[in-house]
């Protein structure tokens, strides 16, 4: 019974606390006054034990004097707990099997049990993890079985415990510089899990399975920041500062297995075998010529110039790569998997080994080659008249980059070029004629290189929108593919064609090549799409367009030049609709992906190299005018952003001014920049 004087237990907060009972009310509520030195209502029923307390303790004492000898009851019955022999208790009963009440462990355990006593056990079954289990009011023991099972796992706790506590010490210290760690090093066992959860939750997120547990540890360690993951894996070696995540969370294939790289070399028998095919065209006497950027290595496209009686003979020469990458091969289905060539600032991720790519398939100067030849026939102005098809064998003689075939092309000095630019001049006007949109956009080369010391050297030039060399190669090559859709569609043959719904309004033929005006222009074209029928491309002003012409960096153009070549020679198309059709939306996931990585990567390094010029002052145009804010380009890295309005200068688009970079966020993709005045003040 709870009446005043007595002595009480009850949880709270799942602690067990010892109080003295000072009253009961109507309502069965006790009231007590606890070791914790606080009073406290508790329900009758909530009690877990009730007993005498001391002679020497009465309702008068003094509320210290209460809650002192309170505590000592509490440390007795702590310590009769710790006196326990839960194990040898459980001895006597297991074999028996049963549940049993307080009253009866405690019977078998002191014979007479004293109230400190009985208390105490209770406190040493509460705690048990092992021997026993509560079964309503009794406890039961468990099985032998159960018991090794309960201990494995106990110990497995222990054990995980003591890694937990290893992992917390070497990751402060991580944090902290305290721990220095060579590329050589290698981790224990311990340090590569707990690296592998900080690493999902860095590209994961709160989607991480570990999130919750790796963000205790984190607030444990006193870790802050949400790059905290971010940045251990720096300091651990794991990642550099430049890391690209998007990469990870994507995760394409990035190296070749060495049985690939070697099926790859296997192929240096298949090019001498197509070079003294004896149905090849061979057109090595012409003097091909390739027109690359300076880091092209997998040239795909050759281009040669014959005048004939009525005219000229254009030829464009695309590398033969399905020639040595076979349906239902490895190599195959690899760069099925791949589906593109993932073009970032400081590396490429490639769809074909490089032994393909670079050499083998590769259009390279002074060695012949095999390709897949587009032979276009006009008159004397460079109109077609005819156009063919051919399996050839080709010599380049010359490979320029595209500065040099624009200054041999403004020096007039070289005949070849010259007429391949007023080709290329002709068939984009006639393109035009048919509603083609030509927008002069500049382009920005970004290109990163990693020196000696690690550290990497950011460059970003920009080229003059439309010079001639770019007009020649662009125009060559979307004759190819408006050729290879014409054939696809008069010949029901399935592929993949390109098209892009007419713009929201009108674009004329000439427009102003102004940012500000391209900037606006661009927002009217539409995205372009993939279908398996031909559709208008109004873009280019074409009716039917099949990308072919990059089958060494595109599983599309693989597929279109296959396709080609079996309608060429007579044979049996390598695939049906149903399998194009199959094929078509795993190659634009892998495009879009790819298209993804290429954009995200470019704007972090155009953000990195912003960020080494931090306060100084770039020259920007606006582009548009919003109303809490301007949208402009920076010009000399053509890159878009928000800046604030000037007060009380109005700038209208196509306004000069320059801003000033303050800061950069290049893991975040944000710049904050502020315009200034002529006279170097802030506005």
């Amino acid at each position: 019974m709870a009446t005043p004087g007595t002595l009480v237990e009850y949880f709270n907060n799942k602690k067990l606390l010892c109080a003295l009972s000072l009253s009961v009310d109507r309502k069965d509520q006790v009231h007590v006054r606890t070791e914790e030195g606080r009073e406290d209502r508790v329900a009758k029923a909530k009690l877990i034990f009730s007993g005498s307390g001391s002679d020497s303790l009465g309702l008068d004492s003094s509320p210290e004097r209460i809650t002192e000898w309170l505590k000592a009851a509490s440390a007795r019955r702590d310590a009769c707990a710790r006196g326990v022999a839960l194990e040898e208790l459980w001895e006597l009963v297991a074999e028996e099997g049963g549940v049993f009440s307080l009253k009866d462990l405690a019977e078998l355990q002191f014979s007479s049990p004293a109230a400190d006593q009985m208390s105490g056990l209770y406190r040493a079954l509460e705690g048990d993890r092992v021997w026993f289990f509560r079964k309503g009011q009794d406890y039961a023991p468990r099985t032998r079985d159960q018991v090794q099972e309960t201990r494995n796992r106990l110990l497995a706790e222990e054990e995980k415990a003591r890694e937990r506590e290893v992992a917390m010490r070497w990751l402060r210290d991580l944090w902290r510089g305290d721990f220095e760690f060579s590329s050589g090093s290698e981790l224990d066992k311990t340090q590569a899990r707990y690296l592998n959860w900080i690493r999902e939750v860095a590209l994961l997120g709160n989607e991480a399975p570990r999130f919750k547990d790796i963000q205790a540890l984190f607030k444990e360690l006193d870790i802050g920041g949400k790059d905290a993951a971010f940045r251990l894996l720096v300091k651990a070696g794991v990642w550099g500062p430049d890391e690209f995540l998007t990469l990870h969370r994507l995760h394409p294939p990035m190296e070749f297995e060495p049985e690939l790289l070697a099926a790859a070399d296997r192929c240096r028998d298949l090019l001498q075998a197509g070079l003294t095919d004896p149905e090849r065209l061979d057109l090595t006497h012409l003097p091909a010529l390739t027109i690359d950027d300076q880091w092209t290595s997998e040239v795909d496209d050759g281009l040669t110039l014959e005048r004939t009686a009525q005219g000229f003979r254009l030829g464009i020469h695309i590398a033969d790569a399905s020639h040595f990458v076979q349906p239902g091969t490895a190599l195959d289905d690899e760069g099925l998997d791949r589906g593109t060539t993932i073009y970032l600032p400081e590396r490429k991720i490639r769809m074909l080994p490089d032994v393909l790519g670079d050499e083998l398939c590769s259009l390279s100067v002074g060695a012949p080659r095999l390709a897949f030849s587009f032979l276009v026939d006009t008159d004397a102005d460079f109109q077609p008249t005819a156009s063919q098809f051919a399996l050839t064998r080709i010599q380049v003689a010359r490979r320029l980059t595209y500065e040099e075939a624009d200054a041999l092309i403004a020096a007039g000095d070289d005949p070849v070029l010259a007429d391949l630019h007023r080709a290329a001049l002709a068939l984009r006007a006639a393109r035009q004629a048919k509603g083609a949109v030509t927008l002069p956009f500049p382009r920005a080369n970004l290109r990163v290189e990693i020196d000696e010391a690690g550290e990497p050297q950011i460059s970003i030039t920009r080229d003059a929108s439309e010079v001639p060399a770019q007009t020649v190669v662009s125009e060559m090559m979307i004759l190819a593919n408006k050729l290879s859709g014409e054939c696809f569609a008069e010949h029901s043959i399935p592929a993949l064609f390109r098209s892009q719904p007419e713009p929201e309004k009108p674009i004329p033929a000439d427009v102003d090549p102004a940012p500000e005006s391209l900037y606006k222009l661009r927002r009217l074209m539409k995205k372009g799409e993939v279908g398996l029928v031909p559709a208008r491309h109004a873009g280019l002003g074409l009716d039917a367009y099949s990308q072919a012409t990059s089958p060494i960096r595109r599983y599309v153009d693989l597929l279109a030049q296959r396709q080609l070549k079996a309608h060429l020679k007579g044979e049996p198309l390598p695939y049906s609709a149903e399998q194009v059709a199959a094929l078509a939306p795993r190659l634009e996931r892998t495009t879009q992906q790819a298209e993804q990585l290429e954009r995200e990567r470019k704007q972090y390094w155009t953000l990195r190299f912003l960020e080494q010029k931090r306060w100084a002052e770039l020259d920007a145009v606006v582009l548009q005018n919003l109303p809490d804010k301007h949208w402009v380009q920076l010009t000399s890295v053509l890159y878009e952003l928000e800046c604030p309005l000037v007060p009380r200068h109005p700038l209208p688009p196509g306004s000069r001014l320059k801003v000033r970079i303050e800061l950069v966020w290049p893991r975040e993709g944000t710049v904050r920049v502020t315009p200034v005045l002529e006279d170097d003040e802030n506005i």
